[in-house]
This record gives C-alpha cells, sequence and structure tokens, in this order.
C-alpha cells in the first residue's frame, strides 16, 4: 500500500510560478513612478489656466494677468513660495515639483515667479514656457499676437 506524499508536484509548483511571472508582468510597470501622470497633470492645469486667462481677458474686456510660481513643496525656495503663495488669484499656477523656465526674447528666467499678460483684443505677452518633470519635457509657446498655446513634447532636451 502507497503512503501518499506530503508536498506538491513539479508540475503544481511550475503553474505557481508561471502565474507569479504573468501577475508580476502585469502590475509591476503599474506600480512605478508616478512622475509621468503629474507631469500630464500639471501640463493639463497650466493649460487650462493659460485658456482661462486669455478668455476672460477677451470676454471681460480687460487685461488679465497670470502668476506662475514654480516652486516644488520640497524645493529649496519653499519658504519663498509659501509667501508668495498668499498672493495667489484665480488663473494662477503652481507647480507640484516640475521645474519651469519663461523665455522671452533672449531673457531666460529658471524656476522663478513670472506673469504672463493677456489682452482684450486676444493677445498676450508671447514667450515660451518649458515645463521640465523628472524625464518629461513640454514647451508651451505662447503666440504674442493670438495669444494661442502651441504645446511640443519632447523627453531629450537639447537646451538642458
Amino acid at each position: 500500500m502507497l503512503k501518499h506524499a506530503n508536498g506538491f508536484t513539479l508540475m503544481e509548483l511550475m503553474i505557481v510560478m508561471a502565474i507569479i511571472a504573468i501577475a508580476s508582468a502585469v502590475i509591476i510597470p503599474r506600480i512605478g513612478s508616478n512622475d509621468g501622470k503629474l507631469y500630464r497633470a500639471q501640463l493639463r492645469t497650466l493649460t487650462t489656466a493659460m485658456n482661462y486667462n486669455r478668455r476672460s481677458a477677451v470676454v471681460l474686456n480687460r487685461p488679465f494677468e497670470m502668476t506662475l510660481f514654480p516652486f516644488a513643496e520640497n524645493n529649496l525656495n519653499h519658504n519663498s513660495a509659501k509667501n508668495s503663495a498668499k498672493k495667489l488669484k484665480k488663473g494662477d499656477w503652481i507647480s507640484q515639483g516640475a521645474d519651469i523656465q519663461w523665455q522671452a526674447g533672449t531673457k531666460k528666467r529658471l524656476n522663478k515667479v513670472f506673469s504672463i499678460k493677456y489682452f482684450p483684443q486676444g493677445g498676450a505677452t508671447g514667450g515660451t514656457i518649458r515645463l521640465q518633470h523628472g524625464r518629461y519635457i513640454a514647451r508651451l509657446i505662447i503666440d504674442g499676437i493670438t495669444g494661442k498655446v502651441t504645446i511640443e513634447e519632447t523627453s531629450d532636451d537639447p537646451d538642458s
């Protein structure tokens, strides 16, 4: 009479290993970095705020000024950002960890508070905003005549 052995067969172990491999291949990439999601959210809120200010200037027939606060919560300039943020008004934008650079003509301002002015005719102070969060980079080009924003996204930037 054969005694029933306690343990798993090789086939049972292989099936369990296959299930673990498939599950990890599906789950691990989703657990990874949230940089892409945060970058997308910041890009969306920034362009929404810019469009809001442009429309407000046209509809209300008066200039609107949008202030951008490019300070992350863990930035060395956190106290400065906190003091500046007290002056926030509707339509302003605060960075949530992204580096931001403003360029108008030959002037460049990296991680400094700056403003964009929108005019009742639809125009704006033209320039380029470079938004970077980790390896994600976008350039928001503001047309000075129409005030419209064009977005160019890259992951490798020659100016970095």
